[in-house]
Order: structure tokens, then sequence, then C-alpha cells
């Protein structure tokens, strides 16, 4: 009875989906390249789990090590605060050769905790389903996954994701889709500036030449630049009065448009900065709605076991 407490208690920290029942026995996929599934992965669509809630810009990265060691980076921004944490662990695949079983150890929590994964389908290039499931007694927690190498990706990519879910017969009723907008994206560095200030530019035509020099196979010319050594000061030019005065009227009204341009996108930062808040507080409102679901889900199934136990145990007594 208390391993049955200790997997619900787990239950609701995490929120995987909690069904009654063993595991559904789902085949990995077969002939699995672990070396083709290398990379980065954006999360896409998941099952409703607690620890994500306010979260958005989830990513994991799996990458080798020259000692054969695959590391795993799991990224999560925190939709409020908008601080990333990251947390790393180490990639085992187990099972039968060629299987897309793996177990995830991740050492760097307080308590260290291994997850076991199957990939029931990826193209390698696109999408990827992972899937987990985990069970004590009559009771077991499933959770998965909707991987994608696109941040953003297309319709027609996701019903292929869709199509791998329908083939194993998982709902999707419990599928929440993870926010991948406003992610810093840091751009490529652009090009350094030409330095064109030591440049010499000859004009050819007025090129005055120094020394011809004739040599065997060859011809050199030295050229010397018509331009003088030294500039004469620049003479100050005379403006006339009519001139002066237009100048010094167009230069305030070029000042006013700045501060126009400058509040206008101050005013459009500040309405998109609230639609993202309104957004993420919808987004936060109807996962807690899940959340609270699942809890009731959880509660009515219980309730069911006890009444089961309970109609068994006055079987048991004597009339």
């Amino acid at each position: 009875m208390w391993q049955l407490s200790v997997l619900l208690l787990v239950a609701t920290a995490s929120a995987q989906i909690p069904s009654l029942g063993w595991c559904p026995d789902y085949q990995p996929m077969a002939n699995f390249n672990i070396n083709r599934f290398l990379g980065n992965w954006f999360e896409e669509e998941r099952y409703f789990t607690v620890s994500e809630l306010g979260t958005r810009c989830v990513n994991t990265k799996y990458e080798s090590t020259p000692e054969g060691r695959i590391i795993v980076s799991n990224e999560i921004t925190n939709s409020l605060t908008g601080m990333k944490r990251v947390l790393e662990g180490t990639l085992q695949m187990i099972g039968r050769e060629g299987e897309g079983r793996m177990v995830i150890k991740y050492a760097s929590l307080p308590v260290p905790y291994d997850n076991e994964f199957v990939i029931l389908d990826t193209d390698y290039d696109n999408y990827a389903v992972m899937w987990a499931c985990s069970g004590v007694g009559p009771v077991h927690i499933q959770n998965a996954w909707i991987l994608t190498r696109e941040r953003l990706p297309t319709p027609l990519l996701m019903q292929n994701a869709y199509g791998v879910l329908d083939r194993f017969k998982i709902s999707r009723t419990f599928f929440v889709k993870t926010n991948q907008a406003d992610c810093n994206i840091l751009p490529q560095p652009a090009a350094e500036p030409l330095d064109l200030k030591n440049d010499v530019i000859i004009d050819a035509k007025n090129a005055v030449p120094e020394l011809k020099a004739e040599a065997v196979g060859s011809e050199k010319i030295l050229v010397r630049s018509a331009i003088p050594e030294v500039m004469e000061p620049a003479k100050p030019m005379n403006m006339p009065e009519a001139e002066k005065k237009d100048e010094k009227m167009e230069k305030p009204m070029e000042i006013k448009e700045e501060m126009i341009k400058k509040e206008d996108m101050l005013k459009k930062d500040d309405m998109m900065k609230k639609d993202d808040m309104i957004k993420e507080e919808i987004m936060i409102k109807e996962d807690m709605k899940k959340e609270e679901m699942i809890k009731e889900e959880m509660k009515k199934k219980e309730e069911i076991k006890k009444e089961v136990m309970e109609k068994k145990e006055k079987a048991k007594r004597p009339s």
C-alpha cells in the first residue's frame, strides 16, 4: 500500500497521466540509429506536467563525447521571469540491439533520478515521438512528447507525428502545446565593416609617373598620387541668411518627428508585452484547469478502488 501512495505522490508532483491497469506494451522503434537522433530537438507538444507549468521555449540537446558517452541537456525558460534553467544528464541505450529504448540518468538533481523512455517513431530530420510509462500494482503513469527539429513546425509535419500517436492509440486529450514563441535566438554575427581610413585611392588618369624601370620579361611602373601631401585648411562657405534661417527651422521639426517615432515604437512594444503576458496567463490558467481535472480523475479512481476493496473485505467475512 505504501508503494502505491509513493507512486500517487510522484504522479501529483509531476502530473503525468495516471490510469488503472498495467503499462501498455508499446514496441519501440526498430533499427533505431542513435547517431542520427543526436542534435537539438524542440518540444512541440507534451502531456500535461506540473514541472513545466508556466514555462516556454523547451528544448533538448543530445551530444556525444569523445569517450562515447551521450550528454542530454534540457533547457527550459520561465514564462514570467524569462530565466533559463538547464537540467543535464547522461543517456544510455537499453533493451535489445537496435531498439529505440533508452534510460536517462539525471545526476545533477539533489536526488539522482533515472527515467526510461521509448522512441515510438522518428524520421530523424523532422519529428520524433517519445513515450514513457511506469507503474506499481494496479496503477500506471504515462507521459508522451512530440519533438521537432524546427522551433515552429509546419501543420503537415505535425500530421505525421499525430499519425504515430493514432497508430499506437495514444489519446491526444491531455496533450498541451509548448510555447515556442518569443524565444531568445542570437543572430548571426554581422560582417565587420571595411576600414578605409588608411586606404589611398589613386586616380589613374591624374597619376604622375615617377620612375619607369625595365627588366627582362617584365615592366614595373611606379605612380605617385596627385593628391597633395599637405592638405590646405577648408575655407568656410558663405551661406545666405535665408538658408540659415530655414536650416534652424527644419532641425526642431526633425527632432520632433524622431521623438514621435520613438514614442510610437515604445507604445507598440508595451502593447506586445501586454499581449504576451495575457497569453501566458491564459496558458497557465488552462494548465491549472487540466491539473484539477487530473486530480479529480485520480480521486474518483481512488474512490472506486476503495469501494472494490471494501466489497472484497465484506465478501471474505463469514455471513
